[in-house]
């Protein structure tokens, strides 16, 4: 996401780099992963199982707006929960904005303009509050809100919707089935199973320090592999895009 940075260390000839979360697909709104040559490399594993590997962003793309499009053609709403730093403003990226009307809810559109004043380029946004309830507009829109707003009295003002959720975690059968929404849409800012291998091994690491997530499984991987692979203990707090976190706030 925009602001996002990894940290290199050198000390003596010995470079270290801890890269924080990253994923390995650019997306247009932020600067592109970009691996760094080191001896010590600190990875996240948020996905690091063999499990996940993500279809294309533009096919998740065409996907959402085959279904806003769907949507609209039966004069439903179209409301899509995301977290609102990041991956909301990925996919305003992604969006076809000839289908329709984009609304936001409050917690996303403070974090649009910090985009926009950075640079990046967003299709034009409405704030959902401001649009009266059961007003004729809905019927074509696509909303964007936080998980937080999924079954909350703000979703009333939309008359008759369909539902869904993006995330990485969408391509877990019992995850869908747990949000309750119509559609799942699997879009991560975390690298999955082959971005994990393909950015440790670019870095030219011998040592590589997992840290959150499926720590262990990538760790045993790395092993066999023949580098030097730990599992990494960091007093991160809980993460909006971990599934044992749900249901999310």
């Amino acid at each position: 996401m925009l602001g996002s940075a990894q940290v290199r260390l050198e000390y003596q000839g010995e470079v270290w780099v801890a890269s924080g979360d990253y994923k390995v697909e650019p997306d247009g709104t932020c600067t592109p992963f970009e691996p760094v040559q080191c001896h010590t490399f600190i990875t996240e594993s948020t996905f690091g199982l063999p499990i996940y590997r993500w279809p294309s962003q533009a096919e998740v793309f065409a996907d959402i707006n085959t279904w806003w499009r769907a949507n609209s053609t039966q004069g439903k709403a179209s409301v899509l929960f995301c977290y609102a730093f990041g991956k909301a403003q990925r996919i305003l990226h992604g969006l076809d904005a000839s289908i329709g009307p984009i609304l936001v809810h409050g917690a996303v559109e403070p974090l649009n303009r910090v985009y926009r004043d950075a640079g990046i380029h967003l299709p034009k946004t409405l704030y959902a509050g401001d649009i009266p309830r059961n007003d004729p507009l809905l019927r074509q829109a696509l909303i964007l809100a936080p998980p937080s707003a999924s079954g909350s009295s703000w979703m009333r003002r939309f008359g008759e919707y369909s539902d869904a959720f993006a995330s990485g975690w969408m391509l877990l059968r019992g995850t869908r089935r747990r949000r309750g929404v119509d559609r799942g849409f699997v879009l991560s800012d975390h690298a999955d199973w082959p971005g994990l291998l393909w950015a440790i091994g670019q870095t030219g690491a011998e040592r590589v320090m997992v840290t959150h997530g499926s720590v262990n499984v990538l760790v045993r991987y790395l092993n066999e592999q023949g580098l030097d692979a730990r599992a990494f203990v960091t007093e991160y707090g809980d993460e909006d895009d971990v599934v044992t976190a749900e249901p999310t706030p």
